[in-house]
């Protein structure tokens, strides 16, 4: 009978063994595979500037970017956008909720900026293949 509790306990302690190991090699991915700890360069991104769904700019977001224009919509109103530090933001508008003044500067493809009044969308394009992780998944 102990022969038999003895292979039970192999088999757990195995088992435990390999999970733990599985969990160690996809923590050891997740950080080896993190553009902000400095191992592996990160993709260069773009801005992708569309009003009324038609493409205007694409602007790259490098570090060295430093750049402030206006975009004039069809029915009168402008923004002010701001492209710095490889980062871009709505720094100025003339909308009445100034929502998209109030998203900041971005740099990530989770967050698009849109000023719904003036039909303008800001979105980011990582160059990398890879698909960019959701919040839902992270």
């Amino acid at each position: 009978m102990d022969i038999l509790k003895d292979k039970k306990t192999i088999v757990l302690s195995l088992t435990i063994l390999a999970i733990l190991l599985a969990a160690a090699a996809a923590l050891w991915h997740q950080t080896r595979s993190d553009p902000a700890d400095g191992l592996e360069t990160a993709g260069t991104k773009t801005a992708l500037l569309y009003q009324n769904g038609q493409l205007l700019r694409c602007i790259p977001l490098t570090k060295d970017a430093d750049n402030t224009f206006t975009i004039e919509s069809d029915e009168g109103g402008s923004n002010t956008i701001q492209v710095a530090d490889g980062k871009i933001g709505i720094i100025d508008a003339d909308c009445p909720d100034k929502l998209c003044v109030k998203m900041g500067m971005v740099s990530s493809a989770a967050y698009p900026i849109s000023c719904l009044p003036h039909r303008l969308v800001i979105q980011i394009e990582d160059d990398k293949e890879e698909t960019p992780v959701d919040a839902v998944t992270q």
